[in-house]
């Protein structure tokens, strides 16, 4: 493809609405030739095979460090963690600069090993919660930050909203998680292009793999989240009592309530993308559709979030995305169905419903959306023929 077919295809794709008006010129400036990006699937691969390499070497360190005072304390398990950590960060600027794998699974492993002693520094000793767990916060955070490996930087920002939700559990507000992984979910992924005008030009490499990896994290996280919280609620994890002897119950009502905003929020993200106004006919039709799926999935948060990750991938094109969100609704409604918590037949009658739910909502957008638009084009096609006769 030429120049000048790849501009015309390009703007024929704006002005329709499937890739950002502002794609050009970020495009242009996070395709540097200096950079060169292994594939995802060979990085993932680096990634299981650093992680295994770091279990090994994870045994053989502890059985050289054994003997000596350092595996004793908090203090000399964070030091050995952090001066690992460190060496895992140099060899991966060397790996990428000289493109070598050997360094990057030595990288890949050697960093693990250095987090798991970090974390067994601070919570397998002396320290209590929550201060050990806002300090390995704080590290994961970092490391998430300046170490250059996608598959790490996944996993750490992983870790770090995973850590988010635990401390929100620790402080009774578990209610927040959903609503907040949703909408870093929304923004990351929707909104990817207007955080990256706001970063300087010499930095937007950089930002996009940050926003990339906490892109794909909170979605993962999200999903995981979801499916946890409808088991706490026959497991009764959420019912404990706090610092003041009140029992603590969860709320779904409020989770699914901040959950369906999120969702709201990123609809609203897709239809300014599509040139679609919020009081419009097919705009009023998609937000009633989102309230009335959050509402039927209160005790079934996953439906909501499963088909807000499946319908954000589709908007972005991400087939990565996508095939996750797919497999994990499916998987969902069978961990969901074959519970042993109440009986079948009624699982069978709320699913029934939903789904009866979620086909009148689709022939309802279908028919109207596609009768609007159908309506308009007659009416077009009559103008313009009226003007070509006069």
């Amino acid at each position: 493809m030429n120049n000048n077919n790849y501009q015309q295809a390009l703007a024929s794709l704006q002005n329709i609405g499937l890739i950002a008006s502002d794609f050009r010129a970020a495009n242009n400036s996070l395709n540097d030739d200096s950079e060169k990006h292994t594939p995802w699937y060979l990085q993932l691969f680096i990634g299981f095979g650093g992680l295994l390499a770091s279990l090994f070497f994870t045994g053989f360190l502890t059985l050289i460090l054994a003997e000596s005072n350092l595996l004793e304390s908090t203090v000399g398990l964070v030091i050995v963690g952090l001066i690992l950590s460190a060496l895992g960060f140099c060899l991966f600027n060397t790996a990428s600069k000289h493109h070598n794998l050997f360094f990057e699974y030595s990288a890949f492993a050697i960093s693990i090993t250095g987090q798991l002693y970090v974390a067994a520094g601070l919570f397998f000793f002396a320290v209590e919660l929550p201060l050990s767990v806002w300090l390995f916060l704080i590290i994961q955070s970092y490391l998430t930050f300046i170490i250059p490996h996608v598959v790490y930087r996944l996993l750490s920002a992983s870790v770090v909203l995973g850590i988010v939700v635990y401390l929100f559990n620790y402080y009774h507000l578990p209610e927040l998680s959903l609503g907040l992984l949703a909408l870093i979910t929304a923004v990351t992924n929707l909104q990817r292009y207007p955080l990256l005008r706001r970063v300087p030009r010499q930095q937007q490499v950089y930002a996009k793999a940050i926003i990339s990896a906490f892109a794909y994290a909170s979605a993962i996280v999200l999903l995981g989240v979801s499916v946890y919280f409808i088991a706490a609620e026959y497991g009764g994890s959420f019912d404990s009592l706090d610092s003041y002897g009140d029992t603590f119950v969860y709320n779904y009502y409020l989770a699914q309530g901040l959950l369906t905003l999120a969702s709201l929020y990123a609809a609203l993200l897709i239809l300014k993308r599509y040139q679609v106004k919020l009081l419009s006919a097919t705009g009023f039709i998609i937000v009633f559709a989102i309230i009335i799926l959050g509402v039927m999935s209160i005790y079934v948060s996953g439906l909501l979030a499963t088909s807000l990750i499946i319908v954000i991938a589709m908007a972005n094109s991400q087939r990565v995305l996508l095939g996750v969100g797919v497999l994990s609704l499916i998987s969902y409604i069978f961990w969901y169905y074959y519970q042993l918590d109440t009986s079948l037949l009624l699982k069978s009658a709320s699913m029934l419903s939903i789904g009866i739910g979620l086909l009148l909502m689709r022939w309802v957008l279908i028919k109207r959306y596609f009768g609007i638009s159908k309506g308009n084009g007659e009416a077009l096609t009559v103008a313009n023929d009226k003007e070509h006769l006069s």
